[in-house]
């Protein structure tokens, strides 16, 4: 296999995944950050059945690292069941756990698994050029770096995106999540079931973290120019909802909660230049309904890693594969989260009860049908002798 210099912009989750992957098949790789730090902010991340095996794929394991769930169950905000999926089962099916995580948690087992020197902080891109043999970034410091291949893992506000598609940037869904990772004393913190409560106008979510840690969200329409609710208000808007919440919100303050309007990004056909491409949020930036956002970026970590192993190919058509295989998966994964978004106002009334077996069959399909690396991984079908 051809070794080539990797640059990738951006140590976040997509940075951290591509650059274990493609050091695991020999390639260099240095990663640069804008940040003097690795970014250690927001909640808790669930990593699904193909997130955790796009991990374990690209070298990093987090089953014993993360809290492991057992068990979806969806209530309406009267506390009425509309539905539950036995996550065991969906593991049993798929052949990977599903996780729940520390984002901080996530991004340091990704980093120290890299070597000394892979990461540089304090590095701002501000320029891309490619050329015939090379590609070379330009940094804010005035300094450079040449590559023979340039990955944009640089989020939502994609520089690398910018200056090699151009285009319009990410654009608001009309919704926003309130969100916080806080220990707690419920019983909700200590098991392994996620709850999810839907409303009529609002919808909310608890999610175990392990050691006591709660990840909790309340999603809400909201639009450039809305105030952004304190503490205080979410306790009114969210007065009467099942048990657990209003609890919840009795026990956190607002230097608890995190704020982050919903965006969502077009999926262009063609994601990079000739030595160019982009993974992530940079390229599909989608609303977190459907909880795949993180899932997706080590999806495209693990299958840009497979086509950069392959010996066959020039660099560009190497990217453009990638693309083009990566591309009906999570165009179909960020239609379904920005459809689930549209639909939170659906009068809650016309939610049905579905049974357990529909609902962990529906999980099953969901992951794997939005998955490369779940359908690469599944062991083909036996033929049935008569």
């Amino acid at each position: 296999m051809e070794t080539m210099r990797v640059l990738v912009i951006g140590a976040g989750v997509g940075g951290l995944a591509i650059a274990n992957g493609l050091l695991g098949k020999g390639h260099d790789v240095q990663v640069y950050e804008h940040h003097d730090a690795l970014r250690t902010s927001g909640a808790g991340i669930t990593v699904w059945s193909n997130g955790t095996a796009a991990l374990r794929e690209l070298g990093v394991d987090i089953t014993d690292r993360g809290h492991q769930l057992d068990s979806l169950r969806s209530l309406t905000e009267s506390g009425r069941l509309l539905w539950e999926a036995d996550l065991d089962e969906v593991t049993e099916r798929l052949g990977s756990p599903t996780v729940q995580i520390p984002r901080r948690e996530l991004i340091a087992e990704m980093a120290a698994a890299l070597p000394p020197g892979a990461l540089q902080f304090g590095r701002r891109c501000v320029s891309v050029s490619e050329h015939s043999d090379h590609v070379r970034v330009e940094f804010a410091d005035g300094s450079s770096a040449v590559g023979d291949v340039l990955i944009g893992a640089d989020g939502q506000r994609s520089v690398v995106r910018q200056q090699v598609l151009g285009g319009d940037p990410a654009k608001p869904t009309g919704w926003a999540s309130w969100q916080g990772l806080t220990r707690s004393d419920l019983p909700v913190a200590t098991g392994r079931q996620t709850l999810n409560i839907a409303g009529r106008n609002a919808h909310c979510g608890l999610i175990p973290t392990g050691d006591g840690l709660l990840h909790w969200w309340f999603d809400m329409p909201w639009k450039e120019g809305d105030r952004v609710h304190t503490v205080a208000e979410l306790r009114e808007m969210f007065r009467g909802w099942p048990g657990p919440v209003e609890a919840l919100l009795a026990s956190v303050t607002d230097d608890d909660l995190g704020f982050f309007p919903h965006i969502r990004h077009k999926v262009p056909h063609i994601w990079g230049g000739p030595r160019s491409t982009l993974l992530g949020d940079a390229v599909h930036a989608m609303p977190p309904a459907v909880a795949q956002a993180a899932n997706q970026t080590l999806e495209d970590a693990w299958l840009l890693t497979q086509y950069m192993a392959d010996a066959e190919g020039s660099p560009a058509e190497r990217l453009r594969a990638y693309e083009f295989e990566r591309r009906p998966r999570v165009l179909k994964v960020s239609r379904t989260a920005a459809l689930t978004s549209a639909q939170r106002r659906t009068p809650i009334q016309r939610l049905a009860r579905f049974p357990g077996w529909l609902a962990t069959h529906s999980q099953v399909v969901s992951l794997r049908s939005g998955s490369n690396v779940l359908r690469a991984l599944s062991p083909k079908p036996r033929l049935r002798v008569a």
